[in-house]
């Protein structure tokens, strides 16, 4: 399948990251270079390069702080390079895929949330929960639900299918919400989200795995109708 020019750029300054990363050059809680200067750089446009780190901070790579710029996240070194060499591997499949993998992962990742999860997990859904609410009307609330989901995901404690989540929901959230944005009342959403925590607590695997699916149906819904418009991610 081929790329388009858009997510060539977009790449070319992820792998321009990963290897800065790898020779050391590059060190966490090193601040990052000027988006111009990236972009006059590697001769791509200031907006691939922003697409791009938005990217790598959903993944929790990189982290953007208000007049400070764009930092690498404090992480170990080969922490890092795993997780960019996870962003680097997602090609530009169509929308109706990845929400079809998405839920088949994430109904068996919140069914083990419910049988395994400990204290400690529930306590970081809840705060995961707590802050998505509280940013649902802000810039942050595609992240926000994103952590919330992998809070979830995390207290599934199988670590294979947390990271494929890691990689296929950013792009998937990111797409529904530039065509979606505020369809789906913020009652409604807030309710479902509070209902899979509810499960989770009780340790109901079907009822949360009965949730999640009413959860994503939407979702489901609208990359089933958009699909045949030859919908990729960009």
């Amino acid at each position: 399948m081929n790329y388009s020019p858009n997510i060539k750029q977009v790449e070319t300054v992820l792998k321009h990251i990963k290897e800065q990363l790898y020779s050391g050059q590059l060190q966490p809680g090193e601040r990052l270079p000027a988006e111009r200067r990236l972009a006059e750089q590697l001769g791509v446009g200031r907006a691939h390069v922003r697409a791009a780190l938005q990217k790598l901070e959903f993944y929790g790579i990189v982290q953007t702080f208000p007049q400070s710029g764009t930092v690498v996240a404090q992480e170990k070194m080969q922490v890092l390079e795993r997780m960019i060499t996870d962003a680097l591997q997602i090609e530009q499949y169509d929308f109706a895929s990845l929400v079809y993998v998405r839920e088949l992962l994430e109904a068996e990742a919140v069914k083990l949330c419910a049988r395994n999860r400990t204290a400690e997990d529930l306590a970081a859904i809840e705060e995961a929960l707590k802050d998505c609410e509280e940013k649902f009307y802000t810039d942050e609330r595609v992240s926000k639900d994103f952590a919330y989901h992998q809070a979830l995901a995390r207290g599934a404690h199988n670590p294979v299918i947390a990271s494929l989540l890691l990689v296929i929901t950013p792009d998937v959230l990111r797409y529904y919400q530039r065509y979606r944005v505020c369809t789906v009342p913020s009652e409604e959403v807030s309710f479902e989200h509070r209902e899979l925590l509810r499960c989770v607590r009780e340790q109901d695997e079907q009822g949360v795995v009965e949730m999640l699916h009413r959860h994503l149906r939407s979702l489901r819904e609208f990359a089933e109708t958009y699909n045949d418009r030859n919908h990729f991610l960009e």
